[in-house]
């Protein structure tokens, strides 16, 4: 067996350990496709149950091949068998659509739709070899909210590989009755991993866990500059996570909350804040929330008119947003009881 290939069994076999769903033709499937056909960058993230980058623009934007826990994962709920046709929203560098034809088999087959351009380039060049033996097809998309052309239709399975705040309608029109997308709902730092099913005029909506997803769209993980609506997007998602974990009470909750209205309600024309020094590698919320007490600027007036309790409450939020993944292949993992850091939650991308 290759190196790869042991490193792989190995990673499946700490998969299956810390009791994530890896069933014979999900194991089979991850040990026949070879990660490293999706990406040029170095593979030790991925054998550690991290993302794995596989494109970075030159604006800054990232997309990352999602931990290998989290793949399993998905693929165990979507249900997969011989013969389906399989929607995926995001491509992911291809890996999971790869890993999807391996199981659907040439009977089957794999439509993957993504908005941008240098996206749906790369993955398509990736699943060249793949397309010569499967049914592959990869689809530019015009918009999110625009359906892409020739889909398989009425759609059964879909995957979605990045956070939505819901299904777009194009998709849930399209949804044959019983069939089901599996998708991380939610806002830009922290989401639920739905299972969304169409019963006849109804769907059945289960809950499979928090999940931590970067966005859909590559230009939408461009770096951001400090902002009104970027601090409030902050402390609304804050407030969310706070109250799922009970660390912030609820008059905290509706504090933050208020204060998130207050900055939305602001001009949309404002100068961008300054940016905090010696921070070049950090989330942007991570700053002292005094550090603009000296700013003539509305936002930093606004937030010092707050700050007898924001100070209080800056450091938890500071810690819900900027969560440690939880990796439970990790070769460390039973040592860390199968988490590392964080308020393990599954996660797909840092933010």
């Amino acid at each position: 067996m290759s190196g790869a290939g042991e490193r792989t069994r190995r990673l499946i076999e700490r998969l299956e350990n810390a009791e994530i769903p890896v069933d014979s033709q999900i194991s089979a499937a991850m040990q026949s496709v070879d990660i490293s056909d999706f990406t040029d960058y170095d593979l030790e993230p991925f054998w550690y149950d991290r993302p794995l980058v596989f494109l970075e623009t030159s604006k800054g934007g990232v997309k990352t091949i999602s931990a290998p826990h989290m793949i399993a994962t998905m693929l165990h709920h979507l249900e997969l068998s011989p013969g389906q046709e399989v929607l995926i929203l995001g491509a992911k560098g291809g890996y999971i659509a790869a890993l999807i034809a391996h199981i659907v088999g040439p009977e089957g087959g794999v439509v993957v739709v993504d908005p941008s351009r240098e996206v749906v380039d790369y993955v398509r060049d990736r699943l060249t070899p793949v397309a010569q033996t499967h049914t592959v097809r990869v689809r530019k998309m015009r918009q999110l909210n625009h359906c892409p052309p020739q889909l398989p239709e009425p759609l059964d399975r879909v995957l979605v590989t990045g956070s939505l705040e819901e299904l777009p309608h194009w998709l849930t029109t399209r949804m044959s009755d019983g069939g089901f997308s599996i998708a991380p709902i939610g806002g830009r730092y922290s989401q639920h991993l739905m299972k969304l099913e169409r019963a006849g005029a109804d769907w059945l909506e289960t809950n499979l866990g928090g999940v931590l997803f970067g966005p859909v769209d590559i230009a939408d993980t461009e770096p951001e500059p400090l902002s009104a609506q970027t601090l409030a997007e902050l402390l609304r998602e804050g407030a969310i996570l706070g109250q799922e974990v009970g660390i912030i009470d609820y008059e905290t909750i509706e504090r933050l909350n208020n204060l998130a209205v207050s900055l939305e309600s602001l001009p949309d024309d404002l100068q961008s804040l300054p940016e905090p020094s010696g921070l070049e590698d950090e989330p942007p919320w991570a700053f002292d929330s005094e550090m603009w007490l000296d700013e003539i600027h509305p936002v930093a007036d606004l937030l010092s008119s707050e700050m007898d309790w924001l100070s209080d409450v800056w450091p938890i939020l500071i810690t819900l947003v900027d969560i440690r993944l939880m990796q439970p292949g990790h070769p460390d993992a039973d040592d860390q009881e199968g988490q590392v850091g964080g308020f393990g939650r599954h996660g797909d991308l840092v933010p």
